[in-house]
């Protein structure tokens, strides 16, 4: 199976596949690609071209593709609806599955590091998106569990999160959003408390598109018609109140 991975949260793009050969939810990869990129102007006129770039450096197209990994945020409103979008067209336009995952988990995935890593993504308004993850080993599969909810909130909030999920123990700081966050967090968290890290710019593509996988043969594929993304906050634009 040829597994698509594309990531659209933030100002860096990633886009990615595998090529696994045999069943199970945990397959052998026998081929891979990523990469990750700026997406200037934007993800609307970046995404599908790096999409048929990646799909093309194996020498692939769009319809041997049997399984779309999308990041569904929280992360930036437009970046996370053409993610969503994209991968929609692709399961109606050629029928194949599409199944979303955290951009918040993907990136602590993409750490490269077992314990505890905290998410912060710059939501922009003096915001942080937040996340608090212990990252454990899995039979070569980093897995994630949830220790402090996503959610949206201040600096000082990101840091208060953080000081509570820690309780002392070392935390790793990934996401565009540490920088800031380092001062409060300093504030609540000793030096020995504390592993800062400008960690991945966007969570990997290879391991989204693993991870995705796995949890297709657990729960199976998004609905496309009834999915939506996760902004964890209203929409900045709003329609003109009624008169």
């Amino acid at each position: 199976m040829i597994v698509l991975a594309l990531d659209t949260s933030t100002n860096v793009g990633s886009v990615g596949w595998i090529k696994t050969r045999g069943d199970g939810p945990r397959p052998a990869v026998e081929a891979s690609f990523e990469a990750t990129y700026a997406c200037a102007p934007g993800h609307a006129e970046t995404l599908l071209a790096k999409i048929a770039w990646a799909l093309a450096e194996g020498g692939l197209r769009q319809e041997d593709v049997g399984l779309v990994v999308y990041g569904r945020g929280p992360g930036s409103f437009t970046g996370v609806r053409i993610g969503l979008a994209t991968a929609k067209g692709l399961a109606l336009g050629l029928g194949m599955p599409i199944l979303g995952v955290s951009s918040l988990e993907a990136l602590a995935l993409s750490a490269d590091r077992e314990g505890l890593v905290a998410t912060l993504v710059d939501a922009r308004r003096g915001e942080i998106y937040a996340a608090v993850y212990r990252v454990a080993g899995n039979d070569g599969l980093p897995a994630a569990t949830l220790v402090a909810a996503e959610q949206v909130t201040k600096p000082d909030g990101a840091a208060a999160v953080v000081e509570s999920a820690s309780a002392g123990e070392p935390v790793l700081l990934v996401g565009d959003g540490v920088p800031k966050c380092v001062a409060p967090i300093e504030l609540r968290l000793c030096a020995l408390a504390l592993l800062g890290s400008p960690g991945p710019d966007a969570p990997s593509a290879i391991l989204m598109a693993r991870v995705g996988l796995e949890r297709f043969g657990c729960v199976g594929p998004d609905d496309p018609a009834t999915v939506e993304p996760v902004y964890l906050r209203e929409p900045d634009a709003k329609l003109p109140a009624p008169r």
